[in-house]
């Protein structure tokens, strides 16, 4: 009817649309075409920054633009006055701020940010601080600003306790701000360390531990204040130490263990026997890792002779780290030799604490079992109220922890894996922390274990018991090479993968697992001393292939499958 406007249909719409973008897209690949052949050409014009300009506008992480960009930039620099320069960049940075407007995180925006500001003769990078500043008003968990603030204040030579100070500032703002807490976990051991102690000085941990209580009680649920609060419980940690060494001589090793996985070599961790330095090469037991807490080296010829009560050796190893030296001997006169650091293991996991940081944790933790009150079931009070109690006093609460434990899993399900791994790691620390110096045994059956841990602290041990766990993966147990026997009976174990590197193992009970291939069994070939092997309830004894591949088996002399 006349007079009336005409509505177009959803249809009609569409195709108007789709129309558009076709040409937009035939009108882009022209110009993206372009500038490929220009480039090809090695034509460095006015026109090559036109073209891509126009593009980046619209797709700021087309990177090849950007390189294109600066291959001409780069070959007009020899041609160009200081004045001519200072206004090439004026417009890369007016650019790159037009491209960030549009997409904030782009990488190749910050990056060409980043490289114009080193290519001009006179970059203002105080103007720089005040951008990356504005763009963290509009989105405080930009990284790349972050990462480029971080480069801009070294530039600017903002000192880290300025830095300190502009965290505070933007956590004040909002608690929630993960990426402040986190640049203050970096600064503050920079700012606060106490050299003495190998942690943060102990009146700014207490003031940290106050402001997370503060932020926690404003928002219980925000998981930045939680992960930030756990960085602080490790901070009052003791110094790195050389807890042990081993000279195993059925192994024909040395081994040096330590208080946290270091790297290590010959310069720095040396070996000598009574008094002389001994030229030695230093592995770790995982293949291709170079950062481990348990070094080995082999045992030099002369001492494998030492063996009578006339005779003795001293031998030390020694780690140096800038100024600190760190030294631990035992003397030799048996086939095995070791020395601890203590005369036991107490507070292995956990640090001593000071009266003044003990009565800040007392009254952390009892302000989160009221918001727990309050609030129940909320898993970051939960695991919070669990860290408090590790470090505070374990024994006392060992009930409590584990009925928190038991919680989460069923209030975070989706986390419920790693609770239970945690866990599992709480029970082998607990224990570790009681078991005697002299102990050649250990007992870890029914703990409702599903992972393993701390191994590495157990290479003297010859008898381990696991059954009734949760076990899954047995690849720790690789650290148990004075080993003898060793009981999996009634885990979920599919592989055997950690366990073909015991040599001295005699014993292996694997009753009611998981494994179904005769090829889990064949790793066993290399534990050249197996001459026990238990698999009653396992599904490989329905294959026609495990009984000549338990005829592999070196050493076997008997076998227990129940069904033979």
């Amino acid at each position: 009817m006349h007079g009336r406007i005409k509505v177009r249909t959803s249809e009609e719409q569409a195709e108007i649309k789709r129309r558009e973008q076709q040409e937009k897209l035939k009108i882009y690949l022209g110009v993206t075409s372009k500038i490929v052949s220009k480039r090809a050409a090695g034509e460095h014009d006015l026109e090559g920054l036109e073209l891509t300009g126009q593009l980046l506008l619209k797709n700021p992480d087309f990177y090849t633009l950007w390189n294109y960009r600066r291959e001409i930039l780069l070959a007009w620099k020899p041609d160009k006055t200081v004045e001519e320069l200072r206004s090439i960049c004026l417009v890369e940075l007016d650019l790159t701020q037009n491209c960030l407007r549009v997409s904030p995180k782009s990488y190749s925006a910050w990056n060409h940010r980043l490289w114009t500001m080193e290519f001009h003769p006179e970059g203002d990078w105080n103007r720089e601080l005040k951008l990356c500043n504005y763009f963290l008003s509009q989105d405080e968990r930009n990284f790349h600003c972050w990462d480029y603030r971080r480069l801009v204040a070294k530039k600017c030579k903002v000192s880290a306790e300025e830095e300190l100070a502009y965290t505070y500032e933007l956590i004040e703002t909002n608690f929630s701000n993960y990426s402040a807490w986190h640049y203050r976990s970096k600064l503050l051991p920079i700012v606060y360390f106490d050299s003495d102690k190998g942690s943060l000085k102990e009146e700014v941990l207490l003031k940290e531990f106050d402001l997370v209580e503060n932020a926690a009680f404003t928002d219980p649920d925000d998981s930045s204040v939680r992960f930030y609060h756990r960085w602080l419980l490790g901070r009052s940690k003791t110094p790195l130490e050389l807890l042990n060494i081993s000279v195993l001589k059925p192994q024909k090793a040395v081994f040096v263990l330590f208080s946290e996985p270091i790297k290590v070599d010959s310069d720095c961790l040396t070996l000598d026997v009574n008094g002389d330095l001994v030229p030695v090469t230093w592995m770790t037991i995982t293949p291709n890792s170079t950062v481990a807490s348990l070094w080995k080296c082999g045992l030099p010829d002369f001492i494998l002779q030492v063996g009578t009560a006339d005779e003795k050796l001293t031998v030390s190893a020694t780690l140096r780290i800038g100024e600190e030296k760190y030294t631990l001997s035992c003397d030799l006169k048996e086939n095995v030799s070791y020395r601890w650091r203590n005369e036991q293991r107490a507070n292995m996991f956990r640090s001593e604490l000071s009266t003044a940081a003990k009565d800040v944790l007392e009254a952390e933790l009892e302000s989160c079992q009221s918001l727990n009150e309050l609030e129940p079931n909320g898993k970051w009070t939960i695991f919070t109220c669990v860290l408090l109690m590790r470090a505070l006093n374990n024994a006392k609460f060992q009930k409590e922890i584990e009925s928190f434990m038991k919680n989460l899993t069923e209030v975070d399900v989706s986390r419920k894996n790693y609770y239970n791994d945690l866990g599992s790691k709480f029970v082998i620390e607990d224990v570790l922390e009681t078991l005697p110096l002299e102990a050649t045994e250990v007992d870890l059956s029914n703990r409702q274990l599903t992972s393993l841990c701390h191994f590495e602290q157990l290479i003297l041990i010859q008898k381990i018991n696991l059954s009734s766990n949760n076990l899954m993966s047995v690849y720790p147990l690789r650290h148990l090479i004075s080993v003898e026997s060793i009981i999996l009976d009634d885990n979920e174990i599919a592989s055997l993968d950690g366990i073909q590197e015991l040599n001295y193992l005699r014993s292996l009970s694997l009753k009611r697992n998981s494994i179904r291939e005769p090829s889990e069994i064949e790793v066993l070939i290399s534990c050249s001393s197996l001459q026990e092997l238990f698999l009653e309830g396992n599904a490989v004894l329905d294959s026609e292939d495990y009984v000549p591949t338990l005829q592999k088996l070196p050493a076997l002399k008997s076998i227990d499958t129940s069904s033979l």
